[in-house]
């Protein structure tokens, strides 16, 4: 595992050793894998913090902070994730020789002298704490009318892309905030080595479908039988890049435009096209039936969604690019499909707006660069790099609220839009030494 799936819940090994050393036990590689399962389980086990519970748990652990937190979250924050951390790691050290040594050393010179040290500590402690916890609730006050969490418990959300990248953030952010997830992966293996990482109760139902084939990721919810109005939030991530490809490429080209474009406006045709029942298919019609077919069939067998308690509106959205607002050499299309992505995101709002039909909304997301397999790890790229859970966060807590259009890091939207204002032949050079290397 290459690092804590559930981030609110889970540590990752630095964070451990810092737990380990506010306990004065040594830390085990052995003792952490299975604290990590344990807590793995954790968004499934307990209900997810909120408000300033959930502020506090989102920063990184150190000893310090953790000093501050448990005099904090013993007394009014039972609940927080801190202290199933710190009760896990107590539990598995008190099971292993070693720990329970390092843990017994407190009570060897006996039950009382031990209690009475414990109680001033606790004292000590407390009163250090308590002007920090105040900096930290004026930190969420100031916040407040910026921050809006995702509530998704007891929905479903569908999302395309989640075997790595953004695609496996903005999952695992929905299966914290409750909501049973559909998972679209590229192929089996993809399918299997994600369902090894994943806790065994997790509320994932992954589906195979190449969205390079047209069709692929419609017949493969046919077959998984999801009623297109069961889903609360469509996310489609999914996205291909071939670096170093001339964009006179024809076949990466096509590829291009079918993964990051086509395939979501087939799953968008899906979710949101006509009711009615199609007229059956000719002798000589392709097997595989279109989105719109899909939807209609699901729709018609499976009852009116009042009765089946499937979600009343759902939430389109398109992940496409800040660099859809400038070209891009050798990237076989990359910008140009995510243009055409987001132009045809804004067209397919204007008509769900003119009809009036309010059991959809559409976002489109143009994020700014974070590291991901499309993204050259250069000096300069490290620099701009976002944090790409952050920007999941950014993405399902803007959707659900309705937005229209999310740009994360606003810095680096204002970047790209300057970069746009400069002129090509300016915008060419600078764009040429950041890409300076391609293959023809």
């Amino acid at each position: 595992m290459s690092g804590p799936l559930f981030p609110l819940w889970q540590i990752d090994p630095d964070e451990y050793r810092a737990v380990c050393t506010y306990l004065r036990l040594t830390p085990q590689p052995r003792l952490y894998d299975h604290l990590s399962r344990y807590l793995a389980d954790a968004p499934r086990l307990f209900p997810d913090p909120s408000g300033f519970s959930r502020y506090l748990a989102k920063a990184r652990l150190t000893r310090f902070r953790i000093g501050r937190l448990d005099p904090m979250t013993k007394l009014f924050l039972p609940g927080h994730p801190l202290r199933h951390v710190l009760n896990g790691v107590i539990a598995l050290h008190e099971c292993d020789p070693l720990g329970y040594r390092e843990l017994a050393v407190g009570s060897r010179f006996g039950a009382g002298v031990g209690a009475l040290g414990a109680v001033l500590r606790f004292g000590v402690n407390l009163a250090f704490s308590l002007p920090w916890l105040g900096w930290q609730w004026a930190g969420f006050a100031a916040n407040v009318p910026f921050n809006t969490e995702a509530d998704l418990g007891g929905k479903r959300a569908l999302i395309t892309g989640v075997g790595r990248g953004l695609g496996r953030d903005l999952m695992l952010r929905c299966l914290e905030s409750g909501a049973e997830v559909i998972g679209i992966v590229r192929n089996r293996a993809s399918r299997e080595k994600l369902q090894g990482e994943l806790p065994a109760h997790a509320r994932v139902t992954l589906l195979v479908a190449d969205l390079s084939t047209p069709g692929a990721l419609a017949a493969a919810l046919i077959e998984a039988q999801i009623p297109p109005n069961s889903v609360a939030i469509a996310i489609l991530s999914a996205a291909i890049k071939h670096d170093g490809k001339s964009v006179l490429s024809s076949a990466e080209l096509r590829e291009t435009f079918q993964v990051n474009f086509f395939a979501a406006a087939e799953l968008a045709d899906w979710l949101c096209g006509p009711h009615e029942i199609p007229p059956s298919p000719k002798a000589d019609a392709p097997a595989s039936p279109s989105p719109s077919t899909a939807r209609a069939a699901l729709a018609s067998s499976s009852g009116p969604a009042s009765q089946r308690g499937l979600s009343s509106t759902t939430r389109v959205v398109l992940i496409s690019s800040m660099g859809r607002w400038h070209g891009m050499h050798f990237s076989a299309g990359y910008n140009a499909s995510k243009a055409a992505l987001s132009i045809w995101g804004e067209s397919l709002d204007m008509e769900l707006r003119q009809r009036s039909d309010r059991r959809f909304s559409v976002t489109v997301v143009e994020p700014g660069i974070f590291p991901s397999g499309m993204s050259r790890q250069t000096p300069l790229t490290r620099m701009l790099f976002a944090s790409r859970d952050k920007i999941a966060g950014r993405i399902l807590a803007g959707a659900l609220a309705g937005r229209r259009a999310i740009r994360p890091p606003r810095w680096f939207a204002l970047l790209t839009w300057g970069i746009c204002l400069i002129g090509r032949d300016y915008r060419y050079r600078l764009l040429a030494r950041a890409k300076p290397h391609a293959e023809r």
